[in-house]
């Protein structure tokens, strides 16, 4: 008997959850939350959610928090091709280090969707360069090394008296 009726509160307690769960859609996404609003314009209100589920328009799903219309906080965010990125979102952005020279950087945006860019650490420079994932390896991008360039130019030449003294 205590068994039935722990079956049928189970039951009753998941009926009545899921009947709370509101799912709205926004710029080509689908957001799910027990705590969400039907009907909440997210272009003109800025909702906090504990447990959010968005799916992307690219089949991406992301799971976890929502602060001010912004990823933030413990979440778990699963590609479209099954890569998982699991831990830190802050302020839409998440860093996966794979080593100390080579990063993965997430943008999401609930207007704007998913951006993965790949980025390699110069030696001699502090900035995170463009980069390209060949077979595996992060190799710095041709627009990477342009950039470099520009910026060891820069640090080498900022010692020199070119112009004028006051």
């Amino acid at each position: 008997m205590r068994i039935k009726l722990a079956f049928i509160i189970i039951i009753l307690f998941s009926i009545s959850s899921g009947a709370n769960s509101a799912n709205i859609s926004y710029n080509n996404i689908s957001i799910e939350s027990s705590e969400l609003k039907s009907g909440t314009d997210l272009s003109k209100t800025k909702v906090t959610l504990k447990n959010a589920v968005v799916k992307f328009e690219d089949g991406s799903i992301y799971t976890g928090p929502i602060k001010k219309n912004k990823f933030s906080g413990k979440g778990k965010l699963t590609l479209k091709d099954g890569t998982v990125y699991e831990g830190k979102f802050k302020s839409n952005k998440f860093i996966h280090k794979k080593n100390k020279k080579n990063r993965t950087l997430i943008k999401l945006n609930l207007k704007k969707g998913i951006k993965v860019d790949y980025q390699i650490k110069v030696q001699g420079l502090p900035k995170w360069y463009p980069a390209d994932v060949v077979d595996g390896e992060f190799k710095i991008s041709k627009k990477g090394e342009l950039m470099a360039s520009q910026d060891k130019k820069a640090a080498s030449g900022a010692g020199s008296g070119s112009g004028s003294a006051c």
